[in-house]
């Protein structure tokens, strides 16, 4: 019986499967946490989710890219170019899809863990973090979803306040926690830096000292190529979408598992 992270999947459902028979997973005794960013880009969005629903043992949180999805297959958002979500869209189980979904967490956390897309900005701890988490979570499973889909898009605010009130309060959560990279050590982020260069007054969210002594498994930030340089804040994207790898954590020992992007016809 053993605990496995992994990385963002973006549809890559062959390599999960690699991924899953590398480490000889057991779905009646292991379980399987995904760091979000489950669909998109990739070639088997569908493929992916069907699995991933259909597992007992599971831990998920979202992703922005999975909160995108949700934002379009609502009818409040158009797909962009790079979107590879028709498999999804036109699938017969569309409503389950969505239903599913929208009562995922974007936190999970047990006594020795925490998991999240992006990232946890050092002016909060896990605890709060949790809480403003439960904002969202509670809007997105609630009767106003549509609502927070029209108005989820955006860089601003740049900086959490704890007097921001209504879709801007949202906004700003959501981002730290689905798209955050860089930001300062006040809080304030900078959302259009996505390479290991880091813009001038910005640094990694987890380069700041924390209060808290939780680990952190995050994934997002395939740039960095699974390296933090922090022993308890571990990056999992690995960039499969972009013909890397796909990576898994064994919570157990911390040990990694990793299989190659299968090469594809652009």
């Amino acid at each position: 019986m053993s605990t496995y992270a992994i990385g963002d999947i973006q549809g890559c459902f062959d390599e999960l499967e690699q991924l899953l028979t590398l480490f000889n997973f057991d779905p009646t005794t292991d379980d399987l946490w995904f760091v979000g960013d489950l669909i998109n880009r990739g070639p088997k969005n569908l493929e992916t989710l069907n699995f991933i629903m259909s597992l007992e043992r599971t831990r998920v949180v979202l992703g922005n890219h999975d909160l995108h999805f949700l934002a379009v297959a609502s009818g409040a958002r158009t797909q962009s170019r790079s979107d590879t979500l028709d498999d999804l869209i036109r699938s017969d189980q569309l409503p389950e899809i969505i239903e599913w979904m929208r009562h995922l967490p974007l936190i999970y956390s047990d006594a020795n863990w925490v998991m999240v897309h992006a990232g946890i900005p050092s002016i909060w701890d896990v605890e709060k973090a949790a809480t403003h988490a439960r904002e969202v979570e509670s809007t997105l499973s609630g009767n106003h979803f549509m609502e927070f889909f029209k108005h989820m898009y955006g860089n601003s605010p740049a900086i959490w306040d704890d007097n921001l009130t209504s879709w801007d309060r949202l906004r700003v959560i959501t981002n730290y926690l689905t798209r955050l990279r860089y930001c300062t050590a006040s809080g304030e982020m900078n959302l259009t830096a996505k390479d290991k260069i880091q813009p001038p007054g910005y640094s990694p969210w987890f380069s700041f000292p924390r209060r808290d002594s939780k680990q952190i498994l995050f994934g997002h930030w395939a740039a960095i190529g699974g390296t933090t340089g922090q022993k308890n804040i571990i990056a999992l994207d690995t960039g499969c979408v972009w013909g890397r790898e796909l990576t898994a954590l064994r919570l157990d020992d911390r040990r990694f598992f990793s299989v190659s992007a299968v090469k594809r016809n652009s």
